[in-house]
């Protein structure tokens, strides 16, 4: 049975004047601990070249299936 993880990501960038923004983004992941979903989560931005950003908690989600439309 599929285990889900909550990972909240915040993400740094500078905006055109030059102010620094930090936005929060959840990802839902696929683990069996909540160290590999970090891990997971991790290696998703870094394969996608995201450069400024960093895990700022994760947790057992809820959600106890995910069903995928066609």
């Amino acid at each position: 049975m599929a285990q889900y993880f909550n990972v909240r990501v915040q993400f740094t960038t500078e905006d055109e004047k030059g102010k620094i923004k930090k936005q929060n983004e959840n990802f839902l992941v696929d683990a069996l601990s909540v160290t590999e979903a970090e891990a997971v989560t991790v290696q998703y931005l870094n394969e996608r070249k995201e450069q400024a950003f960093e895990v700022k908690a994760a947790s057992e989600s809820k959600i106890h299936t995910v069903i995928l439309g066609k």
